[in-house]
């Protein structure tokens, strides 16, 4: 399989720039200790399929016969969703994405609900925890593959700090996972840690990104800015967007309104991007910078989808 190098998107009336970026690889220290000692209890893999559209069924780590008496089939496509910060397994973005791909496809939905260990204010103890939901993520995949399930079949979806539990996840499965999609990765707290705690290209075979509000913390920006992925993609310059309501050239206080007013708008928008691609194509074309866009400088240039279809080879 042939790996798309790494890029930069920008979305702009619906139409897609990519500019080629740099390897990223993170350095520093660790997350701070201050990790949930029994994260185990207080995650939970919640099932959704066809055949429960409504009602999850909760499935456990090696207990084979939950696994057996739920509607998981694994011969049908696995999507894999975790939740961010203050989120939880059953929020509204949880539900949306659940319900789009059941509507396009047979597939066995699973979200990963960490809502305990993700619960504000405390946002440091939430970053800290995301390893430990990681490891058990990742520790519930090879359960599955275990059982039958090809690893094939597998896409691991993570929003804001759930991106980095996806990453990690693919640090311990045995094996490759075929695909990891991060929308818009938490950047506080994960700018300066170990390669081995955060999203990165390594955590699978392909692994695409949409950052929508990248980005200091200081100046009320949530995201990475950072290419990560193979793919990266910044729709509307990856940092605000259309509709969200930002103060320009905020600082001190009026930062902190821009997160909240504006930051917090932009950052979901990855999650809405990325459902909105199961109906709308977004065209994304390779560019050296938003500029040479703009001018018609890269009209030929070679083209792919953001989101769902993205080409991943």
């Amino acid at each position: 399989m042939t790996l798309i190098k790494t890029f930069w998107l920008l979305l702009c009336s619906s139409v897609l720039v990519l500019t080629e970026g740099k390897e990223i690889r993170h350095a520093g220290g660790l997350l701070s200790e201050i990790a949930e000692p029994f994260a185990a209890s207080q995650v939970h893999f919640l099932l959704w399929t066809r055949r429960n559209s409504f009602l999850f069924q909760e499935l456990f780590i090696n207990n084979v016969n939950v696994l057996a008496a739920s509607s998981y089939d694994k011969t049908k496509p696995t999507k894999i969703y975790v939740h961010g910060f203050t989120e939880n397994g059953q929020g509204d973005l949880s539900f949306r994405l659940r319900n789009r791909f059941l509507e396009k496809e047979d597939c066995n939905f699973i979200n990963v609900d960490w809502a305990l260990l993700a619960a504000g204010p405390d946002y440091p103890r939430a970053a800290a925890n995301t390893r430990l939901v990681g490891l058990l993520t990742g520790d519930f995949v090879n359960f599955l593959v275990s059982q039958g399930t090809d690893l094939i079949k597998l896409h691991l979806i993570g929003f804001s700090m759930g991106a980095h539990v996806v990453g990690l996840a693919g640090h311990v499965v045995n094996g490759v996972l075929p695909r990891i999609t991060g929308l818009d990765p938490a950047f506080p707290h994960f700018d300066f840690t170990n390669p081995d705690e955060v999203l990165e290209k390594t955590d699978a075979q392909f692994v695409d990104v949409i950052h929508t509000n990248a980005g200091k913390l200081e100046n009320g920006k949530i995201g990475a800015p950072l290419s990560i992925g193979h793919v990266d993609f910044w729709p509307n310059g990856g940092s605000s967007q259309p509709g969200c309501i930002e103060i320009p050239n905020s600082a001190g206080i009026l930062s902190i309104m821009n997160l909240f007013l504006g930051g917090i708008c932009s950052h979901r928008r990855a999650v809405e991007y990325f459902m909105e691609s199961l109906d709308v194509p977004f065209i994304a074309t390779k560019c050296n910078s938003y500029h040479e866009f703009k001018l018609g400088s890269c009209t030929n240039n070679f083209k792919t989808f953001l989101g769902v279809p993205v080409s991943t080879s």
